[in-house]
């Protein structure tokens, strides 16, 4: 079962990344490399979250299937499910065979599910170690819809307007961290096991450290 305590650690670094009074802090003296490495905490216990939540789904559906509880229906969306978790080779992969016929074999159930759960999840944060123009078209635009959201572009451009001074960047740093910090205040740390993110939210939380990442990387 997916261990709540990832989330509520992923939800302390980004309130360490929006509290500015730890910036002037613990990183008064590099604050871009303060807070991208606050970024490159988040990533671990992000990525397992998101393993353990994917592993959870398997096994309750599978469960769902030995009761007789799966339609089509429910079919449809645990293949939706599956499609927000995986990298597109091994989501196409992991539904080829699948469907309602085979999973009331128990031989070829067992096999889908055991070649499921050795499925690894798809770290789209891998993508901005790619060239832009390699990048999936469907990740570069989530990344540049909370860029544009965060009204990240307003401030590379005032960012670029005159020279950068200590003063100016702790006036920019202060106003990405506000914003961040209202995008974040719709999180909130779990209050039970099943109170953790959902296949909606995590691929957000990962365009939300890439938009992140991509300014301060510009601001450098």
């Amino acid at each position: 079962m997916a261990n709540p305590a990832l989330q509520s650690f992923v939800l302390a670094r980004l309130a360490d990344f929006c509290d500015v009074r730890v910036r002037k802090g613990l990183g008064a003296e590099h604050p871009i490399p303060y807070l991208l490495d606050k970024l490159r905490e988040i990533e671990p216990p992000l990525y397992d979250l998101k393993q353990q939540l994917f592993n959870d789904a398997i096994n309750e559906f599978f469960l769902r299937v030995e009761d007789g509880k799966v339609d089509q229906r429910a079919l449809d969306d645990f293949v939706f499910l599956m499609e927000r978790y995986l990298p597109p080779v091994d989501f196409v992969d992991a539904v080829f065979d699948l469907s309602l016929e085979r999973l009331r074999e128990p031989r070829a159930r067992s096999r889908m599910a055991d070649a499921l759960r050795k499925l690894t999840v798809h770290r789209l944060l891998d993508e901005e170690a790619l060239a832009a123009n390699r990048r999936r078209p469907s990740w570069e635009q989530l990344a540049r819809t909370f860029y544009s959201r965060l009204d990240f572009e307003r401030i590379e451009n005032i960012a670029k307007r005159r020279p950068m001074t200590r003063r100016r960047l702790n006036y920019i740093l202060r106003r990405v961290q506000s914003n961040v910090g209202e995008f974040c205040a719709v999180l909130h740390h779990p209050r039970c096991p099943d109170d953790l993110f959902t296949p909606f939210m995590t691929p957000r939380i990962e365009a939300l450290l890439a938009a992140c990442r991509r300014l301060l990387n510009s601001l450098r």
